[in-house]
């Protein structure tokens, strides 16, 4: 359970660190569906979904570092790119991601 829990971790992150390059080096807008700009936490909410229905651990934790990456910058009410690296919110989600390593054994077993 000790290697889920860290393989876990470690795909949340990545996807929190690959999406967080992705969008420094191209700051690039969601689509926009019936009037509604997606963010890549709403994919994220999907995935989470989707994992937890198929108990499959790669979609929880690649859904829930979507949704953790944005989800300081969704709290302080971000617009911006700039908002999206300013400190609060880099800090907001150091802290989500620290949250998520210490209870990482129990997101593994609500999934598994």
């Amino acid at each position: 359970m000790h290697d889920l829990g860290n393989h876990f971790f470690f795909l949340f992150l990545s996807t929190v660190g690959v999406i967080r390059a992705f969008l420094y080096i191209r700051p690039v807008p969601g689509p926009t569906v019936f009037g509604v700009r997606l963010h890549h936490y709403s994919f994220g909410l999907v995935a989470v979904a989707v994992g937890l229905s198929l108990n499959s651990l790669p979609f929880f934790a690649i859904g829930l570092g979507l949704v953790a990456d944005e989800l300081t910058y969704l709290a302080m009410g971000g617009h911006t790119h700039e908002d999206n690296y300013s400190r609060a919110s880099l800090a907001g989600t150091a802290l989500v991601v620290v949250a998520v390593f210490l209870t990482r054994q129990f997101l593994v077993r609500a999934v598994i």
